[in-house]
């Protein structure tokens, strides 16, 4: 039996590597490393075998087998809400697509609480000074992706100076963004001829 794994980051994110401040996140368990570029479908393999050494005057070691569905186990308990999903079947098309919007929904819900911790640790250095107040690069990505001003941009500074303007700016963004999805729902529903 052969499982699918699809993601919608990559682990480990190559574009972020070697940024400061960032701390590469992998997926293992028992000496296996899975290397997942995100938005691509990737069979796993039933199993895997490892050496293991029992202390330092095993040098030969022992041989493992690992299986897939405790790495799988795993995998998902490691990473909970990161729109990394397993399948135990090959998917079909459609179904490709449906688990595809789900992951994806559940990234940026976690996408945005990733901001959310990072602006609360802001406010615990503004109100107590501990705390920090630069993002890490996971973050910054995070207020790219989502489409949210970044708080220590420009946009933010003179949003501070004149809130009236800026909140006008949002409203008129947010009933930008509506008319487009309407428009591309109405153009889906509509009957083909």
């Amino acid at each position: 039996m052969s499982y699918w794994l699809y993601s919608v980051e990559s682990f480990p994110h190559q574009d972020l590597i070697g940024k400061a401040g960032y701390t590469p996140e992998y997926l293992q368990h028992s000496g296996i490393q899975l290397t997942v570029k995100g938005g691509e479908w990737m069979e796993l393999p039933s199993n895997w075998t490892n050496v293991m050494h029992r202390d330092w005057m095993d040098r030969k070691g022992t041989r493992e087998r690992i299986l897939v569905e405790d790495i799988v186990k795993a995998v998902v308990a490691s990473k909970p809400g990161r729109g990394l999903v397993i399948l135990d079947h090959e998917p079909s098309a459609s179904e490709k697509a449906k688990v595809e919007k789900q992951a994806e929904e559940a990234n940026r819900a976690h996408r945005m609480k990733a901001v959310e911790w990072y602006e609360n640790q802001v406010t615990e250095k503004q109100v107590t000074g501990h705390g920090r107040t630069n993002p890490t690069p996971y973050e910054d990505e995070c207020y790219t992706l989502l489409g949210l001003t970044k708080p220590y941009s420009v946009e933010a500074m003179r949003a501070q100076r004149h809130p009236g303007e800026a909140v006008g700016e949002q409203i008129v963004a947010a009933l930008d963004r509506l008319d487009k999805r309407r428009a591309t729902e109405a153009a889906k529903s509509a009957p083909e001829k």
